[in-house]
């Protein structure tokens, strides 16, 4: 019995390899980790076509099947949480409903500065101007630049 080489693994082979690079690309593309698990599948096809002789497509396609199924339904959830980690806040976050003091005066034209926790920030407003000396509260960061507004002392 002849075992089979490379040259006559048939055209499911290079079938299986067509739709195991498809799959990545596509998965490189979106990045949704479906089309990955597809990969997997037509991996283990390919792998089936070159034990199994006289090219099994019925066996081939329900390993496919199989395999990809199994990915998706098992090890999707698992990869995903991995990737999936929640976003975790910085200690610049953590100012954002502060209240600060302004050291340099805040225009709508011009940043300013502000000392929150003895360090001095850049500081813009969208809506008044300040003097050196008020409370502001800080309602955004962007980069390094926080944005305030009026302090509104709570009464209690």
């Amino acid at each position: 019995m002849k075992s089979k080489g490379c040259d006559d693994m048939g055209f499911l082979f290079y079938i299986w390899i067509i739709v195991t690079i498809v799959a990545i690309i596509v998965e490189i593309v979106t990045t949704d980790l479906t089309s990955f698990w597809f990969a997997i599948g037509s991996i283990a096809a390919l792998i089936s076509n070159i034990f199994l002789h006289d090219n099994h497509i019925e066996v081939q396609i329900l390993i496919f099947v199989a395999v990809s199924a199994f990915s998706i339904i098992l090890l999707r959830p698992i990869v995903k949480k991995k990737i999936d980690s929640p976003k975790i806040p910085t200690n610049a976050d953590s100012m954002i409903g502060k209240v600060a003091i302004v050291t340099e005066g805040i225009s709508l034209n011009a940043p300013g500065a502000i000392k929150i926790e003895g360090v001095e920030w850049t500081a813009v407003t969208d809506d008044l101007p300040f003097e050196s000396g008020d409370l502001v509260e800080i309602v955004k960061i962007t980069g390094n630049t926080l944005t305030v507004e009026k302090y509104e002392k709570e009464d209690e």
